[in-house]
């Protein structure tokens, strides 16, 4: 008798285990097919600001800053200084140069018409977004400021999420667009750079959540 309660316990228990797998099977799916909507906030309007941020990454982004600023959004851009990527330090050991990410954003923005009187440069050698919104910390200080960033498309969700938790208590406020001028597919399945990005930016925000930052070895606002 008391087998026979054993493998009835213990048929149970098999059950719940299929149940429960079949659920989270059915909830990562359902997780996967709407992640590139859920990266992508809504398209909300474009609050004026006080300063355009351009995150480091692709060019597309300074090309849409400089929209932005032709509209009148905001009237300063501040380009973010990343660290410089190994394959170029060690090119230039070599003797051959290629132009920083940030100074060839910078080149985009003037051959936009924007004024050279308008750019900055803010952080140095920042290794990841979590690093720019800490050298845009120190940067705003205790300063009311209304900042319009702009990244790329699957990019946005991340960004808004580290600049906002950042920038509490500084008086700064944020509003994270995406360029249009960079493709991204929201069924990303079907193209293969969105499913790269997907991918990515899925990990980097559960690596976030835990608790991962990468900071480079030097902080500087």
């Amino acid at each position: 008798m008391n087998i026979r309660k054993l493998l009835l316990a213990s048929g149970r228990y098999t059950r719940w285990i299929a149940y429960l797998s079949l659920a989270l099977v059915f909830c990562t799916g359902i997780a996967l097919i709407t992640a590139g909507f859920w990266l992508v906030p809504g398209d909300d309007e474009v609050r004026p600001a006080d300063v355009i941020v351009v995150l480091a990454g692709g060019y597309e982004r300074s090309l849409y800053a400089a929209d932005l600023y032709h509209q009148g959004r905001a009237k300063k851009i501040w380009v973010s200084r990343p660290a410089r990527e190994p394959s170029k330090l060690r090119l230039e050991q070599y003797g051959i140069v290629i132009p920083s990410e940030e100074e060839v954003h910078r080149a985009i923005l003037l051959h936009k018409n924007v004024s050279p009187d308008d750019l900055e440069f803010f952080g140095s050698r920042s290794l990841s977004t979590a690093e720019e919104a800490q050298s845009m910390r120190k940067r705003v200080g205790s300063t009311p400021m209304r900042l319009l960033i702009v990244t790329s498309p699957a990019h946005t969700r991340r960004a808004g999420i580290i600049f906002k938790e950042a920038l509490a208590g500084t008086g700064a406020t944020v509003q994270v667009v995406a360029t249009p001028y960079e493709h991204f597919d929201t069924y990303w399945w079907r193209d293969q750079n969105s499913a790269r990005m997907v991918v990515l930016e899925m990990a980097k925000i559960i690596y976030f959540a835990v608790g991962g930052r990468f900071f480079s070895v030097r902080q500087d606002s």
